[in-house]
This record gives structure tokens, sequence and C-alpha cells, in this order.
């Protein structure tokens, strides 16, 4: 008797409590983002990480609105430093995740970059100068504070409610 009145208990718990309702971001939901840092292949290593922001208002298809200023990371995954012969600078980024209080929405997203390639200079500098053509360096690549880039959710993810809102964005 004592184990039924202990089920029935547990179970008048359970629906008396609140339930949280969760809120679907689907596979391939589009998500502008804005890097909050410059990215540099002259100063950057494979690895290194940097952090973006939701730069605008997602609608989601439940009609939920994600609001822009949530912030996610971003990862270098190839940096090379320009070098001597006109070597140029290369660089590959991509976006991680975006964090929505405690859930992080996992995101699909390249960019990458190399520097200018001059071969007609690079040339020309050999034949008239090239005592000094081994010191010609290539150009560097660097990705701005503020670029925008597209991202899409790389998998199905339910947010917890009610969501939290965006961070205040902090004075720079």
């Amino acid at each position: 008797m004592k184990i039924r009145t202990f089920v029935v208990a547990a179970l008048a718990l359970v629906w008396a409590s609140p339930v949280l309702a969760q809120i679907k971001v689907s596979e391939g939901t589009e998500f502008s983002i804005r890097l909050d840092e410059a990215v540099s292949s002259n100063t950057s290593t494979e690895g290194d990480r940097f952090t973006v922001t939701l730069d605008d208002d997602v609608k989601l298809s439940d009609g939920t609105i994600l609001k822009a200023g949530y912030h996610g990371v971003g990862e270098v995954v190839e940096a090379q430093k320009n070098g001597m012969l006109a070597k140029t600078g290369k660089l590959n980024i991509r976006l991680v995740y975006l964090r929505v209080g405690d859930d992080r929405i996992r995101l699909r997203a390249n960019k990458g970059a190399e520097g200018d390639v001059r071969v007609g200079s690079t040339v020309a500098a050999v034949i008239f100068l090239w005592p000094i053509a081994p010191f010609i360096k290539g150009t560097q690549v660097s990705i701005k504070k503020g670029t925008i880039l597209r991202a899409y959710a790389d998998q199905d993810i339910a947010l917890t409610t009610p969501l939290p809102p965006p961070p205040p964005e902090t004075p720079q």
C-alpha cells in the first residue's frame, strides 16, 4: 500500500510541476553573423578562436524570434603567413556555434581568403632586381572586424524556454 501511495504522490508532483516548453531551431536555419574582431593570416594560427555576434533577428518556423545580440565562437582552420618570393598569405575560418542561454546552436559556415598574387610585378622584380627578389614579400590576408557572414544551423536543436535575452553590448 505504501508503494502505491508513493507512486500516486510522485505522479501528482510530475503533473503539477510546470512543463518547460521547447523551441525548435531546424537544421539549415539561416543566421547573419558579425565578426567581433579582425582575423589576420599574419597574426593568427590554426585553432585560434574569436568571438562572433548574431547581427539580425531570426524568425523561426514557429514564429519565435531570436533577438540579435547572442554571442558565439569562430575558429581559424588555416593560417599561412605571407613570405619571401612574393608568397601570399592564406586564411580560412569557420563559425563553430552561437550560444543562446545554456544552449549552443552549432553553425555551418566557412570563409577563406588568399592574398593578391601579382605575377607581373613578381616577374619584373626577379628580372630587374634579381639580387633582392628573394626578399620581396607577398601580401597578408585579413578579415575585418564587423564582416557579416551567412551561417546555417548544422543540426536540429531544441532550445529551452523561456529564452534568455541576449547579453548586453559591451563598450569597446
